[in-house]
């Protein structure tokens, strides 16, 4: 079940979307800032970057897909709200009307795990986020106030309910 997924048109100048082996230098700073901790060692690391000056190409977004059986953990989305106050008025108006850094990422990260991945869970407090996962596709489990899911196909009744029980016996991630 290949997703396919292409950059908005508005952003292909100066936004790149790519996974990187090892993001402990290049998230580094997004994620101090914005929780006060380091890149995690376990998972996929997906990073936007935005083009600055003389060429320069600086990470903006972080986000973390961890395997959880056929399924995957996102976490750890972060945006460098200073990466992107260094941007000029047109890029910042054209990523404000392709949705944002978070928008894209979770979209390309989606198409890109879709192969490998029956379902994406997430654990979300945050209306802003929440509201940007919506638009990926992402639904509340009913009975828990922050457990979300994005399924990228249908699954057995059994089955489906044993992989939201295994996600739900995690707690917070």
């Amino acid at each position: 079940m290949t997703e396919s997924y292409q950059l908005d048109s508005r952003l292909v100048e100066f936004v790149t979307i790519t996974e990187v082996a090892d993001a402990s230098r290049l998230a580094a700073a997004v994620l101090r800032r914005k929780y006060d901790m380091g890149v995690p060692p376990h998972g996929r690391h997906v990073l936007a970057f935005v083009a600055g000056d003389a060429g320069c190409w600086m990470p903006a977004f972080y986000v973390n897909y961890l395997p959880h059986r056929n399924a995957m953990l996102i976490g750890g989305a972060a945006t460098d709200g200073e990466v992107l106050r260094r941007l000029g008025t047109p890029q910042q108006a054209a990523l404000a009307e392709a949705g944002g850094l978070m928008l894209q990422t979770v979209r390309y990260s989606e198409a890109r795990f879709a192969d490998v991945s029956v379902a994406t869970f997430g654990y979300c407090g945050d209306e802003r986020s929440w509201s940007i996962l919506q638009r990926c596709g992402y639904r509340r489990i009913d009975d828990h106030p922050h457990l979300i899911v994005r399924w990228n196909r249908e699954l057995p009744e059994a089955e489906r309910v044993a992989l939201v029980d295994s996600v739900r016996q995690l707690g917070p991630f």
